[in-house]
């Protein structure tokens, strides 16, 4: 039953297996006919259609794919020749440029290049020249080979001017020697003199009236008039930034401020106050003046030369640059105020403070006597020559005396308030003004262009000077509040 029931089942099996491929075939055929009429019952005129069997559908569609196969493979091939020719083409080119390079650096070797106008002009220049430097050296050579054993011949004119030096030269020698001897024979006769007990011999009094009368004079009172107003100018400008600059710093630390014409208030408590805020704040201000100062000597040092007056702005400005931070240091160790604040935080000893002291003085010295020659050359302005009999009375009217007037005005200016360490500031100024009152006469002669020169007062300057100040009085008077 069982053998039966297997055989059964495998026959029913092959039989389904042959039958089920026909049945497949059978079931697409009636579906494309099923197909054929649906579109035909929706199709409007009447066409002729060519009518295929699935397997011719199956021909075509395999031939189709066999052909765009062949078309694939042709177009491949022909784009890998049109590569191949291409890179046949590139290669052919390089070897012909090669070529063609290698035939002109040949040719080169063989021919000469084409020259132009412009080359063959060239060219004659350079032979002519070559022939006349050969020209040259060998005229040179017969001149030197002429010269030899022979004394050179020397011009007239220079004849001249070499007799004319060498009298010079020995009138100077002949003028030391007489004075030479006038003082051995002077010296031997006072101390003759004195052994026989007549005693020293009597001071002549110079003619004519003293330098310290002659600038009381109108046109000496103009020179004078002239550089109060620089002085007064410098001064308040520098001041000005001076006071800008430390109230711009103290915006650093958070510090309000209110600018006055007497100094500087700071809005702050005791206790916020440390370090380095005191030494970037107090030392800001003789700093700026210092920059001032240089700015002033670079400036000066191109227009000293000049006949103009606004020059002594510059010397003026210099001085007062210097005296910031050069007397600022000197005072401010002695009185702790002002720059001696930014001393007392660098805990210097007291020995410290007082070689430092002795040091700013001698720079306050070697500034007055370096500007000596610079004030001498100021009075290009007013003379067409400097001389010693005529320099003292320049010097007081144009050095010492705005000096003293300018410091009376600008503590009167100052009230009711003025600052002690501003006045004492101010006053050691007198270390450099001293150098140039007695050096002066020590300077040589100088002669300044021959143009006439009047000496009068720059009523401008007057008018500007008296402006600026009176607006800086008033306008500090109120305060200028910072931060």
């Amino acid at each position: 039953m069982h053998y039966e029931f297997f055989c059964g089942i495998n026959i029913y099996t092959i039989s389904l297996r042959l039958v089920f491929p026909i049945y497949i075939l059978w079931m697409f055929q009636f579906f494309s006919l099923i197909q054929k009429q649906v579109i035909d019952s929706f199709s409007t005129g009447k066409q002729d259609y060519v009518k295929y069997n699935w397997w011719s559908r199956l021909w075509r569609i395999y031939n189709y794919l066999k052909r765009s196969r062949r078309k694939r493979k042709k177009e491949e091939k022909r784009k890998k020749k049109q590569k191949k020719d291409e890179r046949k083409r590139e290669k052919k080119f390089h070897r012909r440029k090669k070529w063609r390079k290698l035939k002109v650096v040949i040719k080169s070797f063989f021919k000469t290049s084409r020259k132009t106008s412009e080359r063959i002009a060239a060219e004659k220049r350079r032979l002519f020249l070559k022939k006349w430097a050969k020209r040259r050296r060998r005229r040179l050579f017969h001149v030197y080979v002429k010269g030899i054993g022979k004394r050179r011949k020397i011009s007239e004119n220079k004849k001249r001017q070499l007799e004319r030096i060498q009298k010079e030269i020995a009138f100077e020698k002949y003028r030391k020697r007489r004075i030479y001897r006038f003082i051995f024979k002077r010296n031997i006769q006072i101390f003759t003199d004195v052994l026989k007990g007549k005693g020293l011999p009597k001071r002549k009094s110079k003619r004519g009236p003293s330098p310290w009368r002659q600038m009381w004079y109108p046109k000496q009172l103009a020179i004078t008039v002239n550089s109060l107003m620089f002085f007064l100018l410098s001064y308040f400008f520098i001041a000005f930034f001076d006071k800008l600059s430390m109230a711009i710093t103290s915006l650093l630390f958070d510090y309000k401020t209110v600018i006055y014409y007497y100094g500087i208030e700071f809005l702050v408590d005791y206790d916020d106050w440390f370090a380095d805020s005191v030494k970037a704040i107090f030392a800001t201000g003789p700093i700026m003046g210092l920059l001032i100062a240089l700015l002033s000597m670079v400036i000066y040092s191109i227009i000293y030369l000049e006949n103009g007056i606004l020059k002594t702005l510059l010397l003026w400005a210099i001085f007062h640059g210097f005296n910031r931070i050069v007397n600022g240091t000197l005072i401010g160790s002695m009185i702790g105020q002002g720059f001696g604040y930014v001393i007392m935080y660098l805990y210097y000893s007291d020995t410290g403070k007082l070689i430092m002291s002795l040091m700013m003085v001698s720079i306050s010295v070697i500034i007055g006597t370096a500007s000596t020659k610079y004030w001498i050359m100021s009075s290009n302005s007013y003379y067409n020559f400097s001389k010693p009999d005529n320099r003292q009375v320049f010097i007081l009217n144009q050095v010492f005396l705005p000096f003293v007037f300018g410091n009376i005005i600008i503590y009167l200016l100052n009230m009711p308030e003025p600052v002690f360490y501003d006045t004492l500031v101010n006053i050691a100024m007198l270390f450099m003004i001293i150098p140039p009152m007695i050096l002066n006469k020590y300077q040589q002669d100088l002669y300044f262009d021959e143009t006439p020169k009047s000496i009068n007062i720059s009523i401008k300057t007057l008018l500007f000077t008296v402006v600026f100040v009176a607006v800086y009085r008033i306008l500090l008077n109120y305060g200028v509040h910072i931060g």
